[in-house]
This record gives C-alpha cells, sequence and structure tokens, in this order.
C-alpha cells in the first residue's frame, strides 16, 4: 500500500481533487503496459457563450506541469464561461509514473505518443472539437495536432511558439546581437568587464538571459552598471548558482525534466547550438546534452518537417509574441505567421516570453476568443492588449530582481559580502582557468 511518503501516495492524493482525470494510455503504441495520464477540466458554472468550445492549454516544456501550477488560471477562465482543460504531459508530475508506480521509461517520451495523449484527452473529455492555446513547446504540440486532425480545431493561439530544433540558435543570436556585440548599449561594458575579469563572458549568458527574462533590458542595465562599479557579484553569481544547480528543473509536480531528454535532446535539440561563446545563453543546455548523450540520447529531430506541418493548418490562428522575448524571439514567431494559412500576429510590447506566465490577462482574453473561434479578429485589437498589466508572478519576481540589486547599490554590507564571497572562490578555483581570473572590487 502506498504511503503520502512515496510518490504513488502523493499523486493518489493529488488526483483525489474533483477537477483532475484519469486516462489509461498505452506506455508505448502496440504495447499492453499502460500508465494514468492525468488532465484538469474546470468546466464553468456560468453561461458559456454561444457556439463556444472547450479550450485544452498547453503550456511550455518539455518538463513543465499543468495541473498544480495553473490551478488559478483555470478558475479565473471558468469565473468568465470557458470550458478549460490542462493536460500533464508525460513523464511530468502527474503522469509520470507507470501503473506499477515506476517512471516512465525512455522509450514511452517521444512526440508522437504525447499527440497521441492529446486525442485519448479530449475523447476521454467528449470533446468532439476544440481550440488550443500553445506556449512554446505546448505550442508546437498545438500545430501538429491541428495539421493532423484539422476537423477537431476550431482555433489556435501560438503564444511565444516554438517552431523547431534550429529555434535555439535564432535566440543565441539574439542575445548577443543585444548585449554583445556592436558599440551601441551595453555591449561594450560587458566586453570591458570580461576583460578586466570581473565576469568570464563564457559563463555569462544565462545570467543575463534570466535576469532579462524576469525584470527586462532595465534590470539587466541595473546589473552591469553594478558590476562595472565594483558591486553587483552577489546578485549575479547567486542567479549564476541558481541556474547552473538546476534548482528550478527539479521542483515536483511544477517542472521534472529528468526523463525528459529524449524529447528535449533527441528531438526538439535543445543544447545543440551551444558553442561556449561569448554571452551564450545556451551554456547549461548544452551541459544537459552532453549528458543525454553519454546516456545513449542522439538528435534525430522532430518526426516531421516543420514548414510542411505549419502550412497545414487550416484553422484560424493568432501568434502571440513579447516584442522583449529573448527565449523565442519575436523573428520565430513572425516567421511562422508568414507560413500559417490563416494566421494573424500581434506583438506586444515591453512583454517577454509565454503571456500565459506573464501576462495571464493578455492570455485569458485570447483564451476566451478563441473559444468562439474569433482569435484572428483579436489582432485588430492588440493596443488595448498592450494595455493589460503583468501578471502578479511576473511583477513580484521582477520588483524582486530590482530590490535585490537596488540593496547591493546602496548598502555598505553587500561590498562586505562580496568581498568574502569572492575570497571563498578565488581559494576554491584553479589560477590557470579562465575563471578563475581575479575579480576587482572598487
Amino acid at each position: 500500500m502506498s504511503t503520502l511518503l512515496d510518490r504513488a501516495g502523493q499523486d493518489e492524493l493529488l488526483t483525489s481533487r474533483g477537477d483532475v482525470m484519469t486516462v489509461l494510455r498505452e506506455v508505448v503504441d502496440g504495447e499492453r503496459d499502460l500508465f494514468p495520464l492525468r488532465y484538469a477540466r474546470m468546466m464553468s458554472r456560468h453561461h458559456r457563450p454561444s457556439g463556444a468550445v472547450p479550450v485544452l492549454v498547453l503550456p511550455d516544456g518539455p518538463g513543465i506541469a499543468s495541473v498544480l501550477p495553473y490551478d488559478v488560471v483555470r478558475r479565473q477562465l471558468a469565473a468568465h464561461g470557458v470550458d478549460v482543460l490542462m493536460m500533464e504531459h508525460r513523464g511530468v508530475g502527474l503522469s509520470r509514473l507507470d501503473a506499477r508506480g515506476d517512471d516512465l521509461p525512455a522509450r514511452a517520451l517521444r512526440l508522437d505518443h504525447v499527440l497521441g495523449d492529446i486525442t485519448a484527452v479530449l475523447d476521454h473529455a467528449r470533446v468532439p472539437q476544440v481550440a488550443l492555446y500553445g506556449v512554446g513547446y505546448g505550442a508546437l504540440l498545438a500545430q501538429a495536432f491541428a495539421a493532423r486532425h484539422p476537423q477537431r480545431v476550431r482555433a489556435l493561439v501560438l503564444d511565444s511558439p516554438m517552431s523547431g530544433p534550429d529555434d535555439e540558435a535564432v535566440s543565441q543570436r539574439a542575445v548577443r546581437q543585444q548585449y554583445w556585440e556592436g558599440d551601441q548599449g551595453l555591449a561594450p561594458l560587458l566586453r570591458t568587464l570580461d576583460e578586466d575579469g570581473s565576469i568570464a563572458a563564457s559563463e555569462a549568458g544565462p545570467v543575463i538571459m534570466a535576469v532579462h527574462e524576469v525584470g527586462g533590458p532595465d534590470a539587466v542595465r541595473d546589473l552591469v552598471n553594478l558590476l562595472a562599479g565594483g558591486r553587483g557579484l552577489v546578485a549575479y553569481q547567486g542567479v549564476r548558482d541558481v541556474l547552473a544547480r538546476r534548482w528550478f528543473d527539479a521542483a515536483p509536480y511544477l517542472n521534472e525534466r529528468d526523463l525528459l531528454a529524449p524529447i528535449a535532446v533527441g528531438q526538439l535539440g535543445m543544447g545543440r547550438h551551444a558553442d561556449g561563446g561569448p554571452l551564450d545563453p545556451l551554456v547549461n543546455a548544452g551541459h544537459d546534452a552532453c549528458r543525454a548523450h553519454e546516456e545513449g540520447v542522439r538528435f534525430e529531430g522532430l518526426p516531421w518537417e516543420a514548414a510542411t506541418l505549419s502550412a497545414q493548418v487550416l484553422a484560424p490562428t493568432l501568434v502571440l509574441t513579447g516584442a522583449q522575448d529573448l527565449l523565442t524571439p519575436p523573428q520565430i514567431a513572425r516567421d511562422l505567421a508568414r507560413l500559417l494559412p490563416r494566421a494573424a500576429l500581434v506583438e506586444v510590447p515591453g512583454a517577454g516570453h509565454s503571456m500565459l506566465d506573464s501576462h495571464s490577462r493578455i492570455a485569458q482574453v485570447a483564451i476566451r476568443w478563441a473559444a468562439v473561434g474569433a482569435v484572428r479578429e483579436l489582432a485588430d485589437r492588440a493596443e488595448d492588449l498592450a494595455q493589460l498589466p503583468e501578471a502578479p508572478l511576473s511583477q513580484v519576481l521582477s520588483a524582486g530582481v530590482r530590490l535585490a540589486l537596488a540593496a547591493e547599490r546602496l548598502s555598505p554590507w553587500a561590498l562586505r559580502l562580496q568581498r568574502a564571497r569572492l575570497h571563498r572562490l578565488e581559494q576554491r578555483r584553479s589560477p590557470t582557468s579562465r575563471s578563475s581570473r581575479r575579480v576587482t572590487v572598487r
């Protein structure tokens, strides 16, 4: 018998909620072994608009969970008359274990299997036609499903969309163009910080990307200016440590990537373009890819041709992108919108990656319009969308970054902490390595 101290017991407790459903799915198509695929459904108690269909929301990933992180969003949508479903990606959270309570095997983690999961969820929920809202990886799945099952898709919203394994190269190029190349903006100052040993540019890419995604260019500017003035290293090193140790990538029922190398590395090519050069945002993803290769995972690409698949999506589509998104830069969304036969594009000024997470009110408006098939008409209201505020959590994270930087800028104790931390770092590092160069604190 399972207990609450083991994973199966926790799953049993969480699935006792009235909004979580279970579909028994084949671990691998054609095999007899089954696993419980979970999805959440929040059916509105309010009047649904005439002609509205349910909306299936597919979050980013492949390791991001659906059931727990987006509970509030589902309730808010239901309060506005939306019948909303969210599928827990296989290999993650409540869809992680097989019927015996063991982790799903690597052979079960394939994009074609995930598309089959979507069909199974809609069949189980008795939803003949649906609107799809996909973010990043979820947007890639939404496109593939719409191309393969056009009769089942009323409308599409592709938020910060992923289009294929080369997207990371576009992201890498965008980071370097904004923060490393040329003689404008912060680029000259970052190159100087690298040259004098204040930071190692080969390690700084993930930090710059993370600070940009949370606080935007203003937060990056504040951090770089602090570093140039001899402060800011506590904040810089703290962000770097969190990213390098993958604290956010191993949060049960929230973000679990440890099983997903066959999809992430083998099919999506994550980390494939890492080059270790200046301000490479893919450094950590490259390390993950190397470990996956050592375990036998090889890059094989998508099980479909991306451009051909996009051309087969016949449903009316809204492509949403943040003008400041460096994770999936706007150029990806623009190129995709040109390929989709019935697409409209909205670029949101001042926004970064994922409207669902950073600007949930924009996402919820788009979901409500998708339910009635009117997504392209929403493009005419782009200015109104841009006026909607950030999500509360996004505001808190952004404020936290600004507060941390302000504390280092204003507090004399920050300078003492930096000196002590730098002394410990210098003792641990090899004097011959690039990353061990002495950092001068003014």
